[in-house]
């Protein structure tokens, strides 16, 4: 800092709850830097370094320079009769990185913050906007003042808030000279939010104008604007009551406002194409251009009706539902009221996208361990047989680090896989009876038949999967809620090439009541399961937001279609379950720069039938970058079992006494992925910003993984794991597994790369009361992650 400069070390906001707390923060101009425990502010000193190494008028001669350079190509390419537009464009990127390195800085200077700098004119203006702040919710007589202390030229200063008294509404009146503006108004009084009783909050006026605003346009009033709308406050000097009337005012030259039908509706599909038919169904005509389209299966995407009342929410979730067909490139809708006298003609106009679409990806896979390159391609053809229809054919081939299933192998394991996939969605539901209908009450309303083949290449074993599903999509208005109902979901599984000490793993895992193995013999696996998800708004970096999901499957109900008699001949395992799944998210802003995320997730799975076994990718897992971050990928579980101690050649170590020697520690100690027919898992994470486009957080995971029922093993093999697996209502809440960790996030808008280090705290496999660890004890307690994207 220069001389007489001081910095703004410490600020707060005090007299007010938390709920005016955190608007007003975000109404002060100069705020302290973000500190860190021990490292103190590292983002100002990042770009204060940064800055002292920093030359503007370089930056700015360069770009003249480049400038210079790019001018004298393009003119020279322009006299030789070349093409210039791809040298165009890479002066203009190269341009606008310049100038975005001139504007933010260099790369410490981007990543840190400026020092904060106290400026007594911004903390006044700070002062009076926070006062202005408390009076617009209902504090008329509210003051703040500012505490202000300094010690070696760092000021610490607080906003001292004296709300006083609070107004209330007292009562509410409607002033319009349109007796069924009024009437309608009034129908709707309790969804208004000015209640009487209720305190006052200019916020509130703000929400009822756009409610009004809103209520009279869903009822026909096109022609309504919020300048129409207006409220008067009234209050007495002495009291705190106030009375506030909602005034509608006539429109220019007119008694009243209009309310409008839809007269008629034309849709006009041909873009910049000349018109080749027209067709009318339903009421509607329909301008068609060189691609056909049904209009029965456009008329089922419509919300909107000749002859009924002109909808704004009808109108938008109409241009919604156009869209989302992925058909058309645009959809506009207008009305004309010129057109015919007196008559009200909506006009809906689009334009085909590309028949044929190829997109392609390039990039990393990172699921479980490594990242690694993977490469999908997907080729469209829109419109395929003249009723919206998508034909999708992908591809993908890509290879990743993983995690093995077992210990077994050292060194770095990497898995390949490559498959393909041909799918046809329909924009509407395919059923027998009153399809139309049916489509017409819900949105985004899809139908899907697919197949699919798929190859993994892993180091315990080569799987292959030929997959056939049949399903449908749908969402509600608000697009928030979406629902997938997968009425038959076939697989084909042929599980080849099992490494030798895999396989002698599994076996002696079968031999002990666990059935994990009968997932890898050949099988077929077919299911029906429906699942709904619930978003409101989640991540919402303003408000409190939440998802919710649940998964509801049943399998083995194809089985009897096809035979088990067939089934068996050809030496195909099939499996009879049931599994629900329940996953719950809250993310809950603390500021602008931070917030709480907060997770529960549940799951339980039911296997009957002959051999009560689910199929390997049906079993629960827990541990990983999205799960229990103390514990590697899949690790964790189940219950508060753990192996014993394994010689060279695989067998039980055995002690002096005569026992098996256990081995809670180690690597080895999670030596084979563990799946389990319940899960709880808990996650809490405090995330904030550091500085830039780097973030970190806080966090605590716990949970377990548990079997329904204890395994039974056979008496005459050598136990190689503990009892403790399944789960107990009297003892499974001593088995939750906690792990507590540090994490940090390179946020780029677009793409979020994440460290996570867990470390593990309670670890069910100790005896009841040494299950806590102190910190940094083992060497095994603590895991890195590394993954792209939030954990949930």
């Amino acid at each position: 800092m220069e001389d007489g400069e001081k910095w703004l070390y410490k600020q707060q906001i005090k007299g007010v709850k938390s709920i005016y707390r955190e608007p007003a923060q975000d109404l002060i101009l100069l705020k302290p830097n973000t500190k860190l425990p021990i490292l103190g502010p590292l983002g100002a000193g990042l770009y204060e370094t940064g800055k002292m190494s920093w030359d503007s008028m370089a930056i700015v001669n360069k770009i003249k320079s480049t400038q210079v350079k790019f001018d004298s190509l393009i003119a020279k390419k322009e006299e030789e009769g070349k093409k210039i537009r791809k040298l165009k464009n890479k002066k203009s990127r190269k341009l606008a990185k310049l100038n975005k390195r001139r504007q933010l800085g260099n790369f410490r200077m981007r990543t840190g913050a400026p020092l904060s700098r106290y400026d007594s004119q911004s903390i006044e203006t700070s002062r009076k906007r926070i006062e202005n702040y408390m009076k617009s919710k209902g504090y008329r007589e509210a003051e703040v003042s500012i505490e202000y202390s300094e010690t070696q030229n760092r000021v610490k200063q607080n906003f001292l808030v004296e709300k006083n008294k609070r107004s209330f509404i007292d009562s509410t009146l409607i002033r319009t000279g349109d007796p069924a503006i009024a009437f309608l108004i009034q129908s709707k009084k309790n969804e208004s939010f000015l209640q009487i009783n209720q305190p006052y909050d200019k916020e509130d006026i703000d929400k009822e104008r756009e409610r009004i605003e809103k209520l009279l346009k869903n009822n026909g009033y096109f022609e309504i604007v919020d300048n129409f709308i207006n409220f008067e406050v009234y209050y007495a000097p002495n009291q705190t009551d106030l009375w506030i009337t909602t005034v509608i005012n006539k429109p220019a030259n007119k008694d009243f406002h209009k309310s409008y039908d839809l007269d008629s509706i034309i849709i006009n599909t041909y873009g910049n194409e000349n018109i080749v038919s027209s067709e009318n169904y339903d009421s509607i005509q329909y301008n068609l251009g060189i691609n056909y389209y049904n209009p029965k299966v456009i008329d089922s995407r419509l919300k909107i009706h000749p002859y009924e009342k002109y909808s704004l929410d009808k109108i938008r979730n109409t241009q919604r539902q156009l869209l989302n067909m992925n058909i058309f490139r645009y959809v506009n809708i207008n009305f004309d009221t010129t057109l015919i006298p007196g008559k009200f003609v909506t006009n809906i106009y689009t334009a085909p996208q590309r028949r044929y679409q190829l997109t392609q990806e390039v990039g990393l896979n990172m699921t479980e361990g490594l990242p690694g390159p993977f490469y999908n391609a997907n080729l469209l053809n829109r419109n395929i047989f003249g009723g919206a229809e998508i034909l999708q054919l992908g591809g993908f081939v890509g290879s990743e680090g993983v995690s093995g299933l077992s210990d077994q192998n050292s060194g770095v394991l990497s898995s390949f896989q490559y498959g393909g996939n041909l799918s046809l969605t329909f924009p509407r539901f395919n059923i027998p009876f009153s399809k139309n209908k049916l489509s017409k009450k819900v949105y985004n309303a899809t139908n899907t038949a697919s197949l699919g083949y798929s190859f993994t290449d892993r180091p315990e074993y080569r799987r292959s999967n030929l997959n056939g599903r049949w399903s449908y999509a749908w969402q509600n208005e608000s697009g928030k809620r979406s629902f997938t109902l997968n009425l038959a979901d076939v697989n084909l599984i042929d599980t080849r090439k099992l490494d030798p000490e895999f396989l002698e793993l599994l076996l002696d895992l079968l031999l002990q009541g666990n059935t994990l193995a009968l997932a890898f013999d050949p099988s077929f696996v077919s299911s029906t399961s429906f699942n709904a998800i619930y978003n409101f708004n989640y991540a919402n970096p303003i408000k409190s937001s939440s998802f919710f999901r649940y998964l509801a499957e049943l399998g083995g109900n194809m089985t009897s279609l096809l035979g088990r008699k067939i089934l068996e001949k050809n030496d195909l395992e099939y499996y009879q379950y049931a599994k629900l799944q329940l996953d719950y998210r809250r993310h809950i802003p603390t500021s602008n720069t931070s917030s709480f995320a907060l997770r529960a997730h549940a799951g339980l799975a039911y296997a009957y039938g002959d051999n009560e076994a689910l199929p390997y990718e049906k079993y629960f897992f827990t541990g990983g970058s999205n799960s229990n971050r103390a514990w590697s990928p899949r690790r964790l579980g189940p219950g508060s079992s753990f192996p014993y101690l394994l010689d060279e050649d695989g067998n039980n170590v055995i002690d002096e006494q005569g026992n098996r020697v256990p081995n809670r520690t180690g690597e080895s100690s999670y030596q084979f992925e563990q799946p389990g027919d319940i899960l709880l898992e808990l996650n809490a994470e405090y995330r904030a910003k550091l500085s830039g486009f780097v973030d970190y957080a806080f966090f605590i995971d716990a949970g377990n993984i548990w079997y329904r029922n204890e395994l039974d093993p056979d008496p005459a093999f050598p136990i190689r794991s503990s009892p403790g697996a399944s789960f107990e209502l009297n003892r499974f809440y001593k088995e939750i597994a906690v792990g507590l960790g540090l994490g940090l996030r390179l946020d780029f808008s677009f793409l979020v790369f994440r460290f996570d280090y867990g470390m593990k705290i309670k670890d069910p496999r100790f005896p009841e009361g040494d299950r806590w660890q102190i910190p940094f004890k083992r060497a095994d307690q603590g895991v890195w992650n590394i993954a792209v994207g939030y954990p949930f």
